[in-house]
């Protein structure tokens, strides 16, 4: 791996102050299964989170209160914004924590029990307020839980980067996560239905008392994460010097590989995101002219069986990482995403419906296994910034990412919310759309993804620390802690 400024590290480069005191060892690689699930269990919280405001949101404040979409979108825009201020400032405070227990698990531990207090507030507003009052209810108590899921969020992913110093173990880990990221995928989509079943007074009671469950979880499934694993990088990282929040974002953004690989994935959320309430229209007004029951069936179908083959496929992905290498692995799926996308312009037919679920059974393995490659390919970036600069800054590489992909994520889903009217699509005349919207929202289900995944895959081919590199860079580090393995 040549130097290669201004961010790959010089021969002269500062050293943590920790290096020649504190030499590798095996326990910087190797995890316990019961410490990979602790860890994996800790993202069914994550993800009620993350997804599970958005999945409740629309149904509860827009559907069943009548608060406007676009007051809906507006809470959510806003939350994006505050966000950029506290995931960076939540990095940067992890990182330069000193405690006995460690950076990042106090702070799991704080914000799982904060999440447990505002995840349920949001959904106890009162069914008599008009707009403007819930429009101020949602946005008052969304700023609450969203901070709340800061300090429990941010220290989490970035948990997962510093379990293991090992390449291959990190792949290892964040595999089982993503088989549990997967298993709150089938669930969540159920939150409405469960909310407005006979067993509750009404829907509203139902949402809160699916809130108090979801609170209730974030402290039960947090334990084992808290209490169940450890931080490999603890010590060392307790004798260097902090740093300043703002010389930290600036440190990160001009680490190469971290910025090639957010592109990446910002090609993919985008991508991926954009469209896919596009779906069920093909089906329902193109395979089945005007037929939604039948398309809502079919798109069903097609989701589930691709939920499916994303479960089977993210160990066989992972096992093949580990022999070939991730960066290959992620340019092979992002390949097959862009075939895969461009093939539901002619998969999705009225001639032969079922060869949609040929075109989900490609695209499922393919973004399945690019989300399973992505954390441990981040955690290798820290580590070229830890031979660049000296110093384990985790929380700040986990920080910065994860806002940019959740504001690239939200702008996406406030354009997506608009594809249908870019594309002259009028639910008022059923079955009697034209040709011309038809074929465009035929053409924006097939060509948006397949060009953005092509962008996302250009970028990936010159993505500079290569497979290799990152075999290198481990050498690297541990001559400089003073061990070769």
């Amino acid at each position: 791996m040549k130097p290669e400024n201004p961010e790959t590290p010089s021969a002269n480069a500062p050293a943590s102050s920790s290096d020649a005191q504190t030499p590798a060892n095996e326990g910087e690689y190797r995890t316990s299964l019961k410490e990979k699930l602790s860890y994996a269990i800790g993202t069914i919280p994550f993800m009620l989170g993350s997804s599970g405001v958005m999945q409740i949101a629309n149904p509860l404040y827009n559907l069943t209160l009548g608060l406007s979409p676009s007051f809906v979108g507006t809470v959510m825009a806003i939350v994006r914004l505050w966000d950029g201020f506290t995931d960076p400032l939540m990095g940067s405070l992890s990182d330069n924590t000193r405690t006995r227990w460690g950076r990042r698990r106090p702070f799991i531990a704080l914000g799982a029990i904060l999440c447990a207090i505002t995840f349920p507030i949001m959904w106890l507003v009162p069914v008599d307020w008009g707009q403007t009052a819930t429009f101020i209810y949602f946005l008052v108590t969304c700023l609450m839980f969203f901070t709340a899921f800061t300090v429990y969020g941010v220290p989490y992913l970035t948990l997962g980067y510093e379990l293991s110093s090992d390449t291959n173990e990190r792949l290892r880990i964040q595999t089982y996560r993503a088989m549990c990221t997967k298993i709150i995928n089938f669930i969540a989509p159920w939150i409405f239905v469960i909310a407005q079943l006979d067993f509750f007074e009404s829907t509203i009671s139902g949402f809160r008392a699916v809130g108090l469950i979801i609170g209730g979880l974030f402290i039960l499934l947090a334990i084992p994460a808290v209490f169940n694993t450890r931080e490999r990088f603890e010590k060392r990282a307790a004798k260097q010097q902090k740093v300043k929040l703002v010389k930290a974002v600036k440190l990160t953004l001009v680490n190469r590989p971290f910025r090639c690989l957010v592109s990446i994935v910002v090609g993919m959320l985008i991508g991926t995101s954009m469209v896919n309430i596009l779906g069920i229209y093909v089906n329902s007004y193109y395979v089945f002219p005007g037929d939604t029951e039948q398309g809502a069936k079919y798109h069903a179908l097609a989701m589930t069986l691709y939920g499916v083959a994303g479960l089977v496929a993210v160990p066989i992905v992972s096992k093949i990482a580990n022999r070939v290498g991730k960066l290959k692995v992620l340019q092979w799926c992002l390949f097959i995403g862009i075939i895969a996308s461009a093939s539901k312009f002619f998969s999705y037919t009225p001639h032969a419906p079922w060869l949609q679920f040929v075109t989900m059974l490609a695209l499922s393995p393919a973004f399945s296994g690019f989300w399973v490659l992505i954390d441990p390919m981040k955690a290798d970036t820290a580590d070229y910034d830890e031979l660049s600069t000296g110093m384990r800054r985790e929380g700040m590489y986990a920080a910065v990412a994860n806002w940019i992909e959740k504001v690239a994520l939200t702008g996406t889903l406030l354009v997506s919310n608009s594809m249908l009217d870019i594309t002259g699509f009028d639910v008022s005349k059923g079955a009697d759309q034209g040709d011309g919207a038809i074929l465009s929202i035929r053409l924006c289900y097939s060509l948006i993804p397949a060009a953005l995944l092509t962008v996302a895959y250009i970028i990936a081919r010159k993505y500079p620390l290569t497979d290799d590199g990152v075999i290198k860079l481990k050498s690297d580090l541990e001559d400089r802690r003073g061990k070769v393995v």
